[in-house]
């Protein structure tokens, strides 16, 4: 026997986790996702909910966030409510379809949720994904907490059913990775995935000049939207009690202002679509309106006069950086004397026994006065090791790197490096154009098998070497990342091919990921020898593994932290580490 939707019960649960019980509770029965922190928990969440209740679902984790997004969008289309997750700057590889699905609408419930980064703590950028929504004329929801997150999830699903338009929910890091008590229903396991497809012409298969009408209706769409959302602001400022100062805010902040005490706060769940009027009548009504918002000024830019407005475009909030409460403490009531209390930063390093370690400490060695374009992921941290030299986004290893061998040519050695999850991600396109522009490019593909850095999913089993040879590379070797001579040997002889030939060949480094790989058996942690160690700082500073460091002005290697993989004995110049 199902069970109903009407049964409740509370659990501990991460703000992702919410979002992913929110969803199933509210019939989404399509999820996808590309892994990125600080969204990677929710499609794993969802499918973990589904299988403790019962309920079929369909979707997965995809290539990348283009591919997501319109699969998920396709099974609305279809009749399933759908959700596609994903990071901020994943949002901005399906900025694509997303443009164009606020234009074809949807047929059943689609959320596209995006969870930002303010400060950033683990992305290229800290922008805002509320700007992104209105730039494509998009509803967009922004929760305040775990507990708000499900309640908003809910909304906007029945948001778009009752429009047909594709909402976005924008949870900030605060929300995603933080608990609390929510209270969940237990999802319907009778609603199923369903494959219920209308051909739609000019809608589906909107040319040009349908989609001028269907621009058109979304515009209506947004007008009755912004309607339906003023009704809410106003029914809480009958609650206001003074008209001096109005602090108008959304999101995480709002538990912030009320942290301090203050009690004169507008939350506002939609900070787009607002309408000008009631923004109007807000700044008409009181003396000072504070906006406070993270991370761009969304809200801010959507008052008509902002002649009493202290925000971000005023600049009372700083344009850069998350808004701490102590932060937003120090902007709303300055104090006269600032403590602060600094505490030693410790940069982030590859961890012990990392196959992506003698791999760049090889490029380095091998070619110490070439260029080494890396792309996003684990591998940013070879900058420690001085074998990374750019990273923009994901696949731009590849792209940039065919640029400066173009320009260099034979002249200096371009070695690019990208993982495997990044390279089926966005590194074959670029690759193809590579071959196809004879680049003398060489392509290192550091294979773990996984995607490490936001959690251990899956990567595709396509098999790895047949893709590249599949691109029109001639030149493609393959190597494990412990062989540190071999892969020395190879680098060369790869490049050596590249130069002579204008061709851009590939190494593939193969090593398991140590934290989440099938694990390798190694010999037992390794010992210096004291009288051979000359401190040279070789092991611990130029290959920096975290498990040996200076103590008693020699190398030391700790037990705890070693995980026998030998590299560190073919890196000492001096023979003295050992096997113990």
């Amino acid at each position: 026997m199902s069970q109903k939707s009407t049964s409740k019960k509370t659990e501990f649960l991460l703000g992702n986790e919410s979002i992913a019980a929110a969803a199933l509770s509210a019939g989404v029965r399509y999820a996808s996702s590309y892994p990125g922190t600080p969204a990677s928990e929710i499609l794993p969440a969802f499918f973990g909910f589904a299988e403790r209740y019962g309920v079929e679902v369909e979707g997965g984790w995809m290539i990348n966030e283009k591919v997501a997004f319109e699969a998920a969008l396709a099974a609305s289309w279809a009749g399933t409510n759908a959700m596609v997750s994903m990071k901020q700057v994943g949002l901005n590889v399906a900025m694509d379809p997303l443009m164009s699905s606020a234009y074809t609408g949807t047929e059943a419930g689609f959320i596209i949720v995006s969870v930002d980064d303010p400060g950033p703590y683990s992305s290229q950028t800290e922008q805002d994904s509320r700007f992104a929504a209105m730039f494509a004329k998009i509803p967009v929801y922004d929760p305040a907490s775990p507990k708000d997150a499900y309640s908003v999830v809910k909304k906007a699903v029945a948001l778009s059913q009752q429009f047909k338009i594709p909402v976005v929910v924008r949870p900030v890091l605060r929300v995603a990775h933080s608990r609390q008590d929510v209270e969940i229903e237990i999802p319907d396991s009778e609603i199923k995935p369903t494959a219920n497809f209308h051909k739609k012409p000019g809608v589906w298969t909107a040319t040009p000049k349908f989609r001028l009408e269907l621009h058109k209706k979304l515009n209506e769409k947004l007008e009755e939207i912004a309607r339906i959302n003023s009704l809410n602001i106003e029914n809480q400022l009958n609650k206001v009690k003074s008209s001096d100062c109005l602090f108008i805010t959304s999101g995480a902040l709002c538990h912030y202002l009320c942290d301090l005490g203050i009690e004169n706060v507008i939350k506002i769940d939609m900070p787009f679509p607002l309408s000008s009027d009631i923004l109007k009548s807000i700044c008409e009504s009181f003396q000072t309106v504070w906006v406070i918002e993270e991370t761009y000024p969304v809200i801010e830019l959507q008052i008509p006069e902002r002649k009493n407005v202290k925000g971000r475009l005023s600049g009372h909030i700083p344009k850069a950086g998350e808004i701490t409460l102590q932060k937003l403490k120090e902007i709303i009531d300055p104090p006269r004397t600032v403590k602060t209390v600094s505490f030693p930063e410790k940069k982030p390093r590859l961890c012990p026994g990392c196959g992506h370690r003698p791999v760049f400490y090889a490029i380095r060695r091998s070619f110490p006065h070439g260029i080494y374009p890396s792309d996003i992921g684990c591998y940013t941290l070879g900058t420690n090791i001085g074998a990374v030299d750019t990273f923009l986004c994901m696949g731009a290893s590849v792209s940039m790197g065919m640029a400066l061998a173009s320009l260099y040519k034979e002249e200096k050695p371009v070695i690019s490096t990208i993982g495997d999850s990044t390279f089926f991600h966005s590194g074959i396109p670029p690759l193809i154009e590579a071959v196809e522009r004879k680049a003398p490019l060489v392509l290192v593909i550091l294979d773990n098998k996984t995607t490490a850095m936001t959690g251990g999913q899956p990567v595709p089993k396509t098999d790895i070497k047949g893709m590249v040879k599949a691109t029109g590379v001639i030149k493609v070797e393959e190597v494990h990342a412990y062989e540190l001579e071999k892969v020395k040997s190879k680098l060369k002889e790869c490049w050596n091919f590249s130069a002579a030939n204008s061709s851009p060949s590939v190494l593939i480094c193969k090593c398991p990921c140590v934290v989440y790989g099938e694990k390798i058996s190694h010999g037992k942690p390794h010992k210096v020898d004291t009288e051979k160690c000359t401190n040279c700082g070789i092991c611990y500073n130029v290959f920096e593994c975290p498990a040996i460091e200076e103590k008693n002005g020699k190398a030391w290697i700790d037990p705890i932290l070693c995980t026998g993989c030998e590299v560190c004995v073919k890196v000492c110049p001096f023979s003295a580490i050992y096997s113990s």
